[in-house]
């Protein structure tokens, strides 16, 4: 690992949220140098390409029944959302989260790209094209629950007549599945507004109503309050779940793109390792952890004293949304 000055060396401890605010609590995984690659979307699809068919158990209002407790990402979970080789310990080699484009790319538009470039070049945390100057901090550095709906993390479903409601570390929404109309597009929210239908095997979420504040990684891989989102949620076998996200906003970028990756069943193997971690570094079957199967709070609170006055001594600033140029 290259060597970098004691103020950058502050910077990592307070920017990169993912390992102070959780890797006591979720087992934050140290990776060395050589690790391969870790898989993420490229690898899943040409796996679910294999898959037979299945077909999803019914909850008894006839339903496919997707309740219980599903794995985050792993991996280096969101710190970077692309295609990278290993910056720190922390951060090893992966594939991307971007399954569409083929490329792995988020296709931004010219100006869009630019100030991702920008936000990129400012983190001071070692990424390639870094200023070594400070500009923006993560959005989850403060505590904020502005994970947008594409969930890397660990979450819980409970399914009751006409919803869905999905509980992660930190937040849930509730998402009504009895045909009523998304809320006023006037009206904007960390999480936005979700409505959900069932599509065969399938649960489709739409969300609108999005404030466009938050990051989908750690490195200002942004959306933006035009931004809409389609989720798919479909049981592929009785442990695997097979998520997928469509996001459109033609302000920032210049098609639709795909994000797809597999959640599984804690407890069943591959991918129910805590956040941060894979089954190339550690598992936790529930024969061996009696907790491997619950879904914990992360201790992580808006305002937290400590963490606001060093995020704001280092010079990082809030993230106020991306605008097109009139």
């Amino acid at each position: 690992m290259k060597h970098r000055g004691s103020a950058t060396i502050v910077a990592l401890t307070a920017v990169c949220w993912a390992v102070v605010l959780v890797a006591g609590a979720a087992g934050q995984a140290f990776w060395p140098r050589d690790t391969p690659k870790l898989p993420m979307a490229r690898t899943w699809l040409a796996q679910k390409a294999k898959l037979p068919p299945y077909r999803a158990p019914r909850t008894p209002d006839g339903v496919p029944d997707l309740q219980g407790n599903w794995g985050g990402a792993g991996g280096d979970n969101n710190s970077f959302l692309e295609d990278h080789d290993f910056i720190d310990v922390t951060t090893p080699a992966q594939e991307s989260f971007v399954s569409d484009p083929a490329d792995g790319k988020v296709p931004y538009t010219p100006w869009a790209l630019a100030k991702r470039k920008e936000i990129l070049a400012g983190l001071a945390r070692g990424w390639p094209g870094e200023t070594g100057q400070s500009l923006y901090n993560p959005p989850g550095a403060l505590c904020l629950n502005v994970v947008p709906v594409f969930s890397f993390d660990p979450q819980e479903i409970v399914q009751k007549p006409g919803s869905v409601i999905m509980l992660s570390d930190e937040t849930f929404r509730v998402i009504p599945t009895d045909g009523r109309a998304a809320m006023a597009q006037n009206a904007k929210f960390w999480l936005g507004s979700s409505r959900g239908r069932w599509d065969g095997d399938t649960l489709v979420v739409e969300v609108t109503g999005l404030n466009g504040m938050g990051w989908f990684d750690s490195t200002g891989h942004f959306y933006s309050e035009n931004t809409r989102m389609v989720e798919r949620w479909t049981l592929v076998d009785a442990n695997t779940m097979d998520y997928e996200v469509t996001v459109e906003d033609p302000t920032i970028y210049t098609r639709p793109w795909k994000m797809n990756i597999p959640k599984r069943r804690a407890g069943t193997g591959p991918g129910n390792a805590p956040r941060g971690t894979t089954a190339t570094s550690v598992l936790a079957p529930a024969a061996k952890d009696p907790y491997a199967s619950e879904l914990w709070e992360v201790a992580c609170y808006e305002g937290n004293t400590e963490s606001l006055k060093a995020i704001k001594g280092l010079g990082f600033k809030w993230f106020g949304g991306v605008f097109p140029p009139k």
